[in-house]
C-alpha cells in the first residue's frame, strides 16, 4: 500500500482507490465528493499556524520535525497500519495547493521529508488533474561585450 499526500480539493480522490486521512486542524467547508475515512491529530500543526512560522519554512521545519521526533517512527507506523483501508492507497490530506507554485510547501510536505529523512520510504504528492505546474523561467546572465 502507498501513501501519498494531496489537497482535499483533488478530484482524484473521487476515485474509490483512496483511504483519505486528515491531517489538517480543521474540516473542509465545502462538498468534497468523497467520504473522509480517518484523522491523525498528531501530525496536524497545532499551534504552528501564523507569524513566525508560516513565515519562516525552516522555523517551521525546525519545531515540526521535533514534534514528529518526539511522536517517533514506530508510533505514526502504528497509527497508519491501524486505519481501516477501504482502497489500495491511503492519501495524507490538508488544505494547501502546493503544486501551483514551485517551491511552496506546508505541512504535509513537511511530514514527507521527515518521514523520508527517518524511514528511507518517500510520500509522493499525488497528481491532480486540474493543477498545471507554474514554471519559472531561468534568467541566463549575458555579457555586455
Amino acid at each position: 500500500m502507498a501513501i501519498y499526500t494531496s489537497r482535499f480539493s483533488n478530484p482524484e480522490l473521487k476515485k474509490d482507490i483512496y483511504t483519505t486521512v486528515r491531517i489538517s486542524i480543521g474540516m473542509p467547508r465545502w462538498k468534497l465528493g468523497y467520504r473522509l475515512d480517518w484523522e491523525i491529530s498528531q501530525l496536524m500543526p497545532f499551534g504552528m499556524r501564523g507569524g513566525q512560522y508560516e513565515a519562516d519554512k525552516e522555523h517551521f521545519k525546525k519545531a515540526y520535525f521535533a514534534r514528529l521526533d518526539k511522536i517517533g517512527v514506530a508510533t505514526i507506523r502504528e497509527q497508519l497500519a491501524r486505519i481501516p483501508t477501504r482502497g489500495t492507497h491511503i492519501v495524507l490530506l490538508c488544505y494547501e495547493d502546493i503544486l501551483k507554485n514551485e517551491g511552496n510547501w506546508c505541512h504535509r510536505t513537511m511530514f514527507a521529508e521527515w518521514w523520508l529523512e527517518r524511514t528511507g520510504e518517500k510520500i509522493e504528492e499525488l497528481p491532480d488533474p486540474t493543477i498545471k505546474i507554474v514554471s519559472r523561467p531561468g534568467y541566463e546572465q549575458m555579457t555586455l561585450f
